[in-house]
């Protein structure tokens, strides 16, 4: 008998198992693994999570700012597993339902903004985007440094890629009267999609302002859409026949990150999808060339 077969039978299970490895099912190496870290950014009283991960592979950034998007998020996640790059998200409400806007406290005064409204060097623009929802503060420089720390902790994270691929979802809601009791009733104007750049009678938006060009595909949803800030990207989506906005060289500054980089010449693309709807912004992103 040779020396082998007089072995134990768990030595020779894991002799075996060292000569010849293998994989049980269901147990194969996990490719999707990515690497994540967290920043705290105190805001007065509370504070914000920007929750950063990446992956080796292609290079481009991810940015997600509301959190209530969770399609958007959804899509975003499963894009940079596939193919690699870096996601940056923001977190911020203790439970759910997550809200798209950001508050905080701060010397008794709760204060609240959008968190893609306050990327401008303009004191005055992003004091308009902080809005006082309790108290009787007012936006001090304090409050502004505030949000500004944020927005800066925000830039430091993507500013680096050559492609910044923001995320979002709509609500994309027709316009409606909302009864309340007898003849009393509010008006709801049609919520933001992409004929929100098409000037409407005589009166131009911001967002008509702020636009170049425009290329509608009457047999995809309004919902769905890009912004783009170079003309090349609006081609190459137009080719494809996919709704797609061109941000002219002069936008309107409402503090948002897509007038932000036109000042810093880099490529930037806003892929728009209805809430919920993440096949559909999966779809989207897939149609972002390199």
């Amino acid at each position: 008998m040779s020396a082998f077969m007089q072995l134990p039978y768990t030595t020779c299970i894991a002799l075996i198992c060292c000569l010849f490895p293998f994989q049980r099912p269901g147990c194969q190496e996990n490719t999707n693994v990515l690497d994540s870290l967290t920043k705290t950014i105190r805001l007065g009283e509370d504070s914000v999570r920007i929750k950063v991960y990446s992956k080796p592979g292609r290079n481009r950034v991810y940015l997600h700012v509301h959190e209530n998007e969770e399609a958007a998020l959804a899509a975003g996640r499963l894009m940079l597993e596939r193919n690699g790059g870096k996601l940056v998200t923001l977190a911020h409400t203790p439970n759910r339902p997550f809200n798209r806007n950001v508050r905080f406290k701060h010397k008794q005064t709760m204060y609240e903004f959008d968190p893609n409204r306050i990327y401008t060097p303009n004191d005055s623009v992003l004091d308009s985007s902080i809005r006082i929802v309790k108290g009787r503060g007012k936006v001090t420089p304090e409050v502004r440094n505030m949000v500004r720390s944020l927005a800066d902790s925000i830039w430091h994270e993507i500013s680096s890629f050559p492609l910044i691929v923001a995320i979002h979802n709509n609500k994309n809601t027709p316009p409606m009267n909302q009864h309340y009791w007898f003849f009393w009733y509010q008006t709801f104007a049609e919520s933001f999609n992409i004929t929100s750049y098409v000037m409407r009678s005589d009166y131009a938006s911001d967002s008509n302002k702020s636009c170049e060009d425009i290329y509608i595909n009457p047999r995809i949803n309004n919902s769905e859409f890009f912004i783009v800030t170079q003309r090349e990207d609006f081609m190459d989506f137009f080719s494809k026949r996919y709704n797609v906005v061109l941000q002219n060289p002069n936008p309107v500054d409402d503090g948002s990150m897509s007038v932000f980089v036109n000042t810093h010449n880099i490529r930037y693309i806003n892929a728009e999808a209805k809430m919920g709807r993440v096949a559909e912004q999966i779809s989207m992103l897939e149609l972002v060339r390199e």
